[in-house]
């Protein structure tokens, strides 16, 4: 981390760098010697941010002294709240902690750090239903929030509901266009669904994170080759099949980045799967001889 405690923890902060050994380390030498130099702002981010390292790394003693002083500091509201009811599930009081978390939804339903605590919560109690219907009710007034669109897309796709997963995922685009991973979860369930029109909507995210990678995904490239393929045996891909060009570009780029790092055997099983799809003659997808 960086140089000074106060400044390796901003560091932390600001990149969101997981390193609780690091922080909680950092940050006990911070509050321990130099608390007096920290603003009111950063004194208490820096406890929070300690507590919360303290947590993943067990350090009960340390996480439950710093929670009383953010809970005496601030005796109300999700802050202290959010931290004392982390402390109840590291330490088993699994009830007390949602309780908590329940008592202040009731009081501020739109709390998104305590509503993604009780998330967390469900989530890893196997309750996906009851994780996906507290996101549903947070995002019908919390539209902007991309991270919640994407953790919802995250559960409709542990149960299978592609085309609600599709839809959350469009949101998150909207928010994050350049996110390659985004866009390749949106194409490979577009793909899943199947059909003419989503396969044509898949081709279009393959290609932004093909152009968004400097042409080198090679999940992307094998996108547009099974796209163009897929959409050539649609009976309704044929007005909509178009850039066979594309295709066959992404097969060229994949033989290349094959030939120049992959072993014969596997050269040879791109060369025929791509013959297959038909998106690449047979010279072109001749195997290096090395």
């Amino acid at each position: 981390m960086g140089d000074s405690p106060s400044t390796s923890l901003d560091h932390a902060r600001d990149t969101r760098t997981h390193d609780p050994e690091a922080v909680a380390r950092y940050g006990s030498v911070l509050l321990q010697k130099y608390w007096k130099k920290l603003s009111q702002v950063e004194l208490w981010l820096v406890h929070e941010q300690v507590a919360i390292a303290a947590l993943e790394l067990h350090d009960e003693k340390l996480a439950t002294a710093l929670v009383r002083n953010v809970h005496t500091r601030f005796p109300k509201g999700s802050r202290a709240s959010r931290l004392a009811g982390m402390l109840g599930e590291a330490s088993g009081r699994l009830s007390q902690a949602e309780s908590l978390y329940s008592r202040e939804l009731d009081v501020a339903p739109d709390s998104q750090p305590i509503l993604k605590r009780k998330v967390a919560m469900l989530k890893e109690g196997g309750d996906t239903l009851g994780a996906l219907g507290l996101l549903r009710s947070y995002l019908a007034t919390n539209q902007m929030d991309w991270q919640a669109w994407e953790e919802s897309a995250e559960l409709y796709l542990q149960l299978q509901l592609y085309q609600q997963a599709a839809f959350c995922l469009e949101e998150v685009l909207l928010h994050q266009p350049t996110s390659m991973g985004t866009h390749l979860v949106l194409a490979d369930t577009l793909c899943t669904l199947g059909g003419a029109a989503n396969l044509a909507a898949a081709r279009q995210h393959y290609s932004a994170v093909v152009e968004l990678s400097g042409g080198n995904n090679v999940r992307a490239l094998y996108g547009l080759t099974y796209t163009a393929a897929k959409l050539g045996a649609e009976k309704k891909g044929a007005k909509l099949a178009g850039g066979p060009a594309l295709a066959a570009a992404a097969a060229e780029t994949l033989t290349d980045i094959y030939n120049e790092s992959a072993p014969p055997a596997q050269q040879k099983m791109l060369s025929a799967m791509l013959k297959a799809q038909g998106v690449l003659g047979g010279a072109a997808a001749s195997p290096s001889k090395n």
